[in-house]
C-alpha cells in the first residue's frame, strides 16, 4: 500500500507513515488546542487508526495527557514527544480508539490540505474570516 502521507515531531524522535486520505480536515478553535498550539487555533486531519503507522527512537518517546475539562464532558487524551514537547494528536474518548486527530503542520504536504469545516468558532478572533466554504460550529460537531 502506498502511504498517502508521512511527518515527525520537531526533534524526529517520534515518526509516522499515514496509507490513507483523512477522513476530514478541520481547523479548531478550542482553548486546548489554541494553548496546545501556542495560537489561535490548531489544523487537524483526522485519520483511522488503522492507517496510521507509528515508529519511535525508543518505546518512552511518546507521553500522554489525559484533559478532563472538555466541552463534551468526554476526556481526550493528548500525546507529544516527551523529547521536543511536540504535541501530535489528540484521542477523544468517544473515538473509542477508532481515529486520531493528528496535527497537519507535522505531515509532509498537511498544510495543503484545506479545512472543511472550522469548530468552536465562538473563539475565533473578530478580525479572522471565517475559511470561505468551510463549515461552521459554534463548539465541536456531534
Amino acid at each position: 500500500m502506498h502511504a498517502s502521507y508521512s511527518g515527525e515531531c520537531l526533534c524526529g524522535a517520534v515518526k509516522f507513515i499515514i496509507f490513507s486520505e483523512p477522513i476530514a480536515v478541520l481547523s479548531c478553535f478550542c482553548q486546548h488546542c489554541s494553548k496546545g498550539a501556542g495560537g489561535l487555533q490548531q489544523l487537524i486531519g483526522k485519520f483511522s487508526t488503522e492507517t496510521v503507522h507509528i515508529s519511535t527512537t525508543d518505546n518512552e518517546s511518546i507521553s500522554k495527557y489525559t484533559l478532563h475539562d472538555t466541552s463534551s464532558g468526554d476526556c481526550k487524551e493528548k500525546a507529544f514527544c516527551r523529547t521536543c514537547g511536540c504535541t501530535l494528536w489528540t484521542i477523544p474518548a468517544a473515538a473509542q480508539g477508532k481515529f486520531y486527530l493528528i496535527r497537519l503542520p507535522l505531515l509532509k504536504g498537511g498544510l495543503s490540505l484545506r479545512p472543511k469545516m472550522e469548530i468552536f468558532v465562538r473563539n475565533r478572533p473578530t478580525w479572522m474570516e471565517p475559511i470561505k466554504d468551510a463549515e461552521q460550529w459554534e463548539e465541536a460537531r456531534k
